[in-house]
């Protein structure tokens, strides 16, 4: 059943308490938390509206696919993963243990709903492309999804696979641009200054912009038509969203998260309810 703008705010913010719980267990000197907080609310959009698949047939090829080309974010995909049936809480929970599937960059387990092997930057959306393009000659209805950080963007890669996506007019190929300012080097307009909107333009991909927390601004943007072109959205975000202090704060680009911590934050996301 496709949800509703109440329900996908309220998935959202289970999204976020289970990112922080496991970053907070997770047996590592430190978790890529902030990353994944900024894009919870497109993951919420969707998986819990947009995309077309049955979470106890995940590996079906008659599905809609999401490619996380932003790898060190992959905590936030697997929160997203178990809140929509796909994994199970004891299988988030292994996260980085040393031999289980999920680890602090994806790794390509179509059963676990991960069909992208992600890490080194710039590669998912060329591989998003062939995915479109090849569904394209099959005449597949089925439409993919990428999602690349704004610091990526700094990555030739993504502009050689933008003008190709273009080139074949790929309608069927979705992107989403995690605008929240910040990489790990610094604020993003201080590490190299790019007009995002400017440039996808003149890649000619259907540009939209919109405000990335902003669930029914989101739902709109997904809906809008492709006009025959690959679509972009830039969705405009705060790196660490619903936790204060970590929002635009780099230390916790990557960083562990404390008993305190993870308890201030979790008091946060619930209102201050404990």
């Amino acid at each position: 059943m496709k949800q509703n703008s109440q329900s996908l705010s309220e998935s959202a913010q289970r999204i976020r308490r289970r990112i922080l719980s496991v970053a907070h267990h997770a047996p590592s000197d430190g978790v890529h938390v902030s990353p994944a907080l900024s894009m919870v609310d497109v993951l919420s959009v969707l998986f819990g509206r947009v995309m077309r698949y049955n979470p106890q047939a995940i590996t079906d090829r008659q599905r809609d696919v999401f490619i996380l080309s932003k790898g060190h974010a992959a905590l936030g995909l697997y929160a997203t993963l178990c809140e929509y049936g796909i994994i199970s809480e004891e299988q988030l929970n292994r996260f980085e243990i040393n031999g289980d599937v999920l680890q602090v960059h994806p790794t390509k387990h179509p059963e676990y709903g991960i069909d992208f092997s992600g890490g080194s930057l710039a590669q998912g959306l060329s591989f998003a492309s062939g995915l479109a393009m090849g569904r394209r000659l099959r005449g597949e209805s089925w439409h993919t999804y990428a999602l690349v950080g704004d610091g990526e963007c700094n990555e030739g890669a993504i502009w050689e696979s933008a003008f190709l996506a273009a080139h074949q007019q790929l309608d069927n190929l979705t992107l989403i641009v995690d605008r929240n300012g910040l990489q790990s080097d610094g604020f993003t307009q201080d590490v190299l200054r790019m007009d995002l909107e400017a440039l996808w333009r003149a890649c000619h991909w259907e540009t939209l912009v919109c405000d990335g927390h902003d669930i029914d601004a989101l739902l709109s943007a997904f809906d809008a038509p492709h006009h025959g072109k690959p679509k972009v959205i830039i969705a405009n975000t705060i790196k660490g969203k619903g936790v204060s202090f970590m929002e635009n704060n780099k230390e916790f680009h990557r960083n562990r998260v404390s008993a305190q911590q993870l308890e201030d934050a979790l008091n946060e996301l619930n209102g201050g309810v404990q």
